[in-house]
């Protein structure tokens, strides 16, 4: 869930455990030539996308093996479970990414701003709660924390939101994306003025985790409640989310 400029529209969600669709034979070497052996019950995936990077990137993504959602020996077939899972999963990303307009083509191909290992980051069940806090230069200064008051032009937050100190949402946002406050408030207005354009896509972000968390049974209404995901989910201390398109690769090995 990004607070950045670069706005989003709102797509729904499913857990993101994606993973595999293929025969095993697309792991194995390519023969002289270059022809890519033929795929088998692709559904969603393009048989012109780059399988084995794919495959190899949903595996990184969760932590597993092929096995995980596919059946050892027979690829193609579809008994394991998970693999309807992925499917469903597969088609969540789409939406997601739809949701930015800086994303292009139909995941896993072209750019996009969120992808499996966004939320999972080596897991198969995604973290919701940041290891540590967020502490600003106030903070380290021995500041005390702004006086609890009751919050205001709170547009989409319960009125009885916690909004100051260290146990509340708004140190939960601040934890999850390693900003301070004036990240979204700020222009030298008090914290209610929507002057910074980022707070109208917080706003956006905290609609987006709902219809999230609205896909998983036993989730409250974002941020009442269990939650499937939250902000922290994706952002992971960063501003902007990481994904397999953002990824920074070695130039290969002069010979």
């Amino acid at each position: 869930m990004n607070l950045t400029s670069r706005g989003c529209k709102i797509a729904p969600m499913h857990r993101l455990i994606v993973l595999l669709l293929v025969s095993p034979s697309l792991f194995a070497q390519q023969p002289a030539g270059g022809t890519r052996p033929a795929t088998k019950n692709l559904k969603l995936l393009a048989p012109s996308a780059d399988i084995p990077f794919v495959m190899q990137s949903f595996t990184e993504a969760l932590g597993v093996q092929c096995t995980y959602c596919h059946v050892q020996g027979d690829f193609a077939a579809d008994t394991n479970p998970k693999k309807e899972v992925a499917r469903k999963m597969i088609a969540m990303v789409r939406l997601i990414d739809s949701s930015f307009p800086s994303s292009t083509g139909a995941f896993p191909e072209g750019y996009h701003e969120v992808d499996c290992s966004t939320c999972h980051r080596g897991n198969i069940k995604p973290e919701t709660k940041a290891p540590r806090k967020y502490y600003n230069r106030a903070n380290s200064m021995g500041v005390p924390p702004p006086a609890q008051v009751p919050g205001s032009s709170l547009k989409l937050l319960p009125a009885d939101t916690r909004v100051h100190g260290a146990d509340s949402l708004m140190g939960e946002f601040r934890d999850a994306l390693n900003v301070d406050c004036a990240y979204c408030h700020g222009g030298g207005k008090t914290q209610e003025v929507d002057i910074n354009p980022r707070k109208d896509i917080a706003r956006k972000m905290i609609m987006l985790v709902r219809q999230i968390n609205a896909q998983f049974p036993g989730t409250g209404v974002y941020p009442v409640g269990n939650q499937a995901v939250t902000c922290y989910t994706c952002h992971r201390g960063d501003t902007h989310p990481a994904s397999v398109s953002n990824r920074r690769y070695d130039l290969p090995a002069k010979q």
